[in-house]
């Protein structure tokens, strides 16, 4: 299977089973409650990633939340 993640193409192995959002990010390496995720153009909400099926030449853009910032 073929996907857009963050700009590259990247074919992931696919089993049987389907894909679902939240076993790709677990299994591309993202933490799940620091990341934001665009599917197709749209943001999905992380209580719906368990029921999103992944599909071949999906489009997706991962959002790492990064803490921080600069002091004055």
């Amino acid at each position: 299977m073929n996907l857009k993640i963050n700009g590259e193409i990247k074919t992931i192995e696919k089993s049987n089973k389907e894909i679902l959002l939240e076993g790709l990010l677990e299994r591309l390496g993202f933490k799940p409650q620091l990341v934001v995720v665009e599917l197709n153009g749209v943001i999905v909400n992380p209580k719906d990633w368990i029921s999103t099926k992944i599909k071949d030449g999906d489009c997706l853009e991962v959002v790492t939340i990064v803490g921080g910032g600069s002091y004055s």
